[in-house]
């Protein structure tokens, strides 16, 4: 490039050789000129590409800058960095979308969704460091909504763009559920932003994880297994190491018969669960435990059955499994050990007591029956909701046997202890002693 620094000195020595009179092209001033102008190209040449070195530089640094403060947990720091860039640069979508996401991904409170506030975490530094900053910087990111939509609306093929708009609806839907009483209306309506932004994104190209095990999840909730699938294998081929995916096709595969894939997600995912998953991991084992017993594995059901059990041992869905597993076998004493064992640790939920009872009617061991009530009596005598259960239990067992007044007294017992923790109008009261009721209208 010759510059307006250049074209002086070439109209200089251009009117030396005019006032010469010489002929320019043929002369030793003409090759002296050509040879000036050569070096200063050159100069200007160099100092050019030497210019957009120190660019590239200094971005290379920001940009490591910028990962550091993240990573050190300094958010708020990070962020006021990256508003400072974009106010020098103009609004480039990199550094937008990387203010965005950081404000996303790390903020600690929001004001409406329209303003997110993100401070450094000074406990993340060393000492001498954490001192040295003194108050902690806070810092803001503004109407993130409205930022990515102008993004999307001048670059309509920025896969990341979406993404980002897709988790700022995301954000909202996490929130809502920690709600009870919300709108079906409005976790549907996020449900499509988050959607129809995500779908976009990867359609784009985006290779997300999140945003596959996000999809997965959309399409099993919507009863479409087959995609759902697909977009968990995705995740797993992207080697996320994220349980959920594997355990979702664990649940797939076992709904499909597929009981050999379903062990081995099932086993999968307990290899990525985090310690605080104890109730995913104690799902995944019923999986693996129940695709093994399908298969003829004995051995390795009990094995995974027990440790489920013994994982959580107030759940009753596994003593379930391993007591139909006794029954079907015909091993009577283990099936009332699984059973005493189930109400013993567990006499609030109504299904344990279901099993129990169709279990009792049938082989009709109601002296086991008897000898558990009473256990479980000494046991719970201060706890209401366990009383109620257990007498209602007991009503109906005296009713199969034939002891309709008998029957009537639990059943007045259960409702009485009920009372104390129900409202009187409670549906759960009112099916105490049901059974007589459809048996008189048989």
């Amino acid at each position: 490039m010759i510059t307006s620094r250049n074209t002086k000195i070439l109209g200089f020595f251009s009117t030396i050789c005019r006032f010469f009179g010489r002929d320019c092209q043929s002369t030793f001033l003409l090759k002296t000129v050509l040879i000036i102008s050569a070096i200063l190209l050159m100069a200007s040449l160099q100092s050019n590409a030497l210019a957009q070195d120190a660019a590239k530089t200094d971005s290379t640094f920001f940009v490591q800058q910028v990962q550091d403060l993240i990573q050190q947990e300094q958010y708020a720091t990070a962020q006021i960095m990256l508003e400072e860039r974009i106010q020098q640069e103009g609004m480039k979508p990199f550094y937008l979308l990387w203010m965005i996401r950081n404000g996303l991904q790390h903020y600690y409170r929001h004001e409406n969704y329209e303003i997110f506030y993100l401070r450094d975490n000074n406990s993340a530094l060393k000492r001498s460091e954490s001192d040295s900053l003194g108050n902690v910087k806070i810092a803001r990111l503004r109407y993130p909504q409205r930022l990515l939509q102008n993004i999307i609306q001048s670059y309509t093929n920025y896969a990341r763009a979406y993404k980002l708009l897709g988790d700022y609806y995301d954000i909202q839907l996490r929130d809502l559920s920690d709600f009870d009483f919300v709108q079906k209306d409005d976790i549907k309506d996020l449900e499509e932003k988050i959607f129809s932004n995500y779908i976009q994104a990867e359609n784009l190209g985006l290779k997300s994880p999140y945003i596959y095990r996000w999809l997965g999840d959309y399409y099993l909730n919507s009863g479409q297994p087959d995609l759902a699938e697909k977009y968990y294998r995705k995740n797993i081929e992207s080697n996320a190491k994220d349980a959920i995916p594997f355990f979702r096709l664990a649940e797939i595969n076992y709904q499909k018969k597929q009981y050999t894939q379903a062990y081995n997600y099932a086993l999968q995912s307990l290899k990525y669960f985090l310690p605080s998953d104890v109730y995913l991991k104690y799902d995944a084992e019923r999986v693996a435990a129940k695709s093994l017993k399908t298969l003829g594995e004995r051995d390795k059901f009990l094995y995974y059955i027990n440790e489920s059990i013994q994982m959580l041992p107030y759940l009753q869905d596994s003593y379930i499994d391993l007591y139909h597993f006794y029954e079907e076998n015909g091993n009577t004493e283990d099936a009332e050990n699984v059973l005493r064992k189930m109400l013993m640790n567990n006499p609030y939920d109504q299904k344990g007591y279901q099993v129990t009872e169709k279990y009792v009617v049938k082989q009709k061991s109601y002296y086991f029956a008897d000898s558990l009530s009473d256990e479980m009596l000494i046991k719970y005598e201060n706890w209401d909701e366990a009383l109620a259960n257990i007498y209602w239990f007991k009503g109906n067992l005296a009713y199969y046997r034939g002891l309709p007044p008998e029957a009537k007294k639990f059943w007045d017992l259960s409702r009485n202890y009920m009372r104390r923790y129900l409202p009187e109008d409670s549906p759960l009261i009112k099916q105490v002693g049901e059974i007589a009721l459809k048996k008189a209208t048989n």
